[in-house]
């Protein structure tokens, strides 16, 4: 998982259910060793809510792991073929971080392919980068045995050039 370029929405909400679960946690065990001013509750609950977070994360966690695997394993294994962009999609409600003053939204791409006559259709991982809209051929890897199952490769995309 990269945490600076993650590659879907599901990697986020895993970034965001650890980290908050891993402070929880640590503001728990705090409270056992320093008393922590509460109007109602114990300080330990917080190291409750850490764990209850933390075990929320980790289906997350294992799906963001499968689905990499998957797509490596696709990228390694797959057969390479053409592909069109249909669609760029640009996700302005997801974000993360910032590149000074602007904040970064994540793009992705819709490609169609082609595989013994039929039309199939494959999307990307987030892309950082906006991608050029028309012209591009990226290139798509794909399961002979499920031609559906379509990995799109952002390195072979092309991207506009940021000033």
């Amino acid at each position: 998982m990269n945490l600076k370029k993650p590659a879907g929405n599901l990697e986020i909400v895993t970034l965001v259910l650890d980290c908050l679960g891993i402070c929880f946690l640590l503001l728990g065990l705090l409270g056992t060793a320093v008393p922590i001013p509460m109007r109602g509750g114990e300080s330990w609950m917080f190291a409750v809510m850490g764990l209850v977070l933390l075990f929320a994360a980790f289906p997350c966690l294992l799906l963001v792991r499968a689905r990499a695997r998957r797509n490596h394993e696709l990228r390694r294994l797959g057969r390479p073929v053409p592909g069109r962009v249909i669609r760029v999609r640009h996700h302005i409600w997801t974000s993360l971080g910032s590149r000074g003053l602007r904040r970064r939204h994540p793009w992705t791409v819709l490609c169609e392919y082609r595989w013994e006559g039929q039309t199939y259709t494959a999307g990307s991982i987030f892309l950082w980068e906006r991608p050029l809209e028309t012209g591009q051929a990226p290139k798509i890897f794909l399961d002979q045995d499920n031609p559906r199952r379509a990995f799109v490769d952002p390195d072979s995309l092309k991207y506009e050039i940021n000033d």
